[in-house]
């Protein structure tokens, strides 16, 4: 089955985003560069920026913790 990866990426940002996980101008950013790539690039771009944002929500929740 073949899912809309822009909506999920984009649903996925705005998500950690709202979490203050991200600031407004990192969401605005990632979502930016994400619409730079052409849909065919758009599904490995996906995966990447994906990584980094589970990376980025991940470190961030660390450091609330500390």
């Amino acid at each position: 089955m073949l899912l809309n990866s822009k909506s999920i990426f984009l649903r996925r940002v705005r998500e950690a985003q709202l979490l203050k996980k991200i600031s407004k101008r990192t969401a605005n950013h990632f979502i930016s560069v994400y619409k730079k790539f052409d849909s065919n690039k758009r599904s490995e771009a996906d995966e990447k920026a994906d990584e980094l944002l589970a990376e980025l929500i991940t470190e961030s929740a660390l450091k609330q913790k500390s």
